[in-house]
């Protein structure tokens, strides 16, 4: 048998473990992928912890799962256009400590309180979508100094104070604690995530606007041939991420009834490795919300597992580590960080 003869039936074998991967976890962008990591990440935490899979400790983990959801949709969507954001920690910790102090320090009605921060998202996504677009600066860059500098806002809004109803005297109520409560006994903080997850993906899905977000990621010169507004669909994907950001910070503070400005620390990276777990490359243009929102559910089950066990908290930082290598694995595509 000739060398070339065994080389070809190497590639041929090759070739069908490639198809048959393909149908067992389904193409590139597949929610398939992430639904398959979650079954295992379940599958496993259950034998390792027979309270796993009660109903208290499900809910619990949807429950602190929620603000990295949210956020990670809004990463989701930056990333589907070959970008990234790596501000939406400070913008969560900055725009929840902003939403406090007007509620407990300037008595504002909670109802403004939080159109207000949420429109402070909006003029956030627009300047970064500005810088990137116009300044032409790697998206990188810019959010990277949004991280810096709305963790400063952060510390600056209180002096580097928490902020709580007992901040002042007499005590004064947040307001919007109404955000984490319950319908149905169904906690409001899952049903917001849910419902964003939802319609984000509805959007991405049965919209114009999904399919242009999809056709810019996938290439960028031929959207721009087509008539796309290319300037546009990116500052709108960096409104979306920032507006999602500052909603977390809201429902981060009403859930815990206090906001400090180091909340939502590694948010970040664990919302990047949520949406590159979920099946969308950093190439973007293909993938799924839907896979971006398990991808977060994946790591919350790891963090849930890790105070199950009794391990140190910092252990979250490896496991959260590995499963970005596995979510870069199995999402391989050449890195393209505009």
């Amino acid at each position: 048998m000739s060398l070339a003869s065994v080389s070809y039936k190497e590639m041929l074998s090759w070739d069908n473990t490639r198809k048959v991967g393909r149908v067992a976890f389904g193409g590139a962008g597949s929610v398939r992928r992430p639904v398959i990591f979650l079954v295992l990440a379940l599958i496993i935490s259950s034998f390792l912890s027979h309270s796993f899979l009660t109903s208290s400790n499900i809910t619990s983990l949807l429950l602190s799962s929620s603000f990295l959801i949210v956020i990670s949709v809004g990463e989701a969507f930056v990333i589907m256009l070959g970008m990234i954001d790596l501000g939406v920690e400070s913008i969560l910790a900055a725009c929840g400590m902003i939403a406090a102090f007007f509620t407990v320090y300037q008595k504002m009605n909670p109802f403004l309180a939080v159109l207000l921060t949420l429109a402070i998202g909006v003029a956030i996504g627009v300047s970064v979508g500005l810088l990137v677009t116009k300044a032409r600066i790697p998206s990188f860059i810019v959010t990277l100094g949004t991280y810096w500098g709305f963790a400063g806002v952060a510390l600056l809004v209180n002096n580097g104070s928490y902020i709580s109803p007992y901040s002042v005297t007499p005590t004064h109520g947040l307001g919007f604690t109404a955000i984490a409560g319950s319908t149905f006994g169904i906690s409001r903080l899952i049903i917001i995530s849910f419902a964003i997850v939802i319609l984000a993906q509805l959007v991405m899905s049965l919209t114009p606007l999904g399919t242009w977000f999809k056709a810019v990621g996938s290439n960028e010169i031929s959207a721009r041939v087509v008539g796309l507004n290319t300037v546009r669909l990116k500052i709108a994907v960096f409104v979306i991420s920032a507006v999602l950001a500052a909603l977390a910070g809201l429902m981060l503070t009403a859930w815990s009834k206090s906001i400090y400005p180091n909340s939502g620390t590694g948010l970040s990276l664990e919302a990047i490795a949520a949406v590159i777990l979920g099946g969308i490359p950093f190439t973007g243009g293909r993938g799924t919300i839907a896979g971006a929102a398990i991808g977060a559910v994946v790591i919350g089950v790891v963090n849930d597992l890790i105070v199950l066990l009794g391990l140190p908290a910092l252990w979250e930082y490896i496991f959260v580590a590995l499963v970005l290598i596995v979510a870069g694995l199995q999402a391989r595509g050449g890195v393209n960080v505009k």
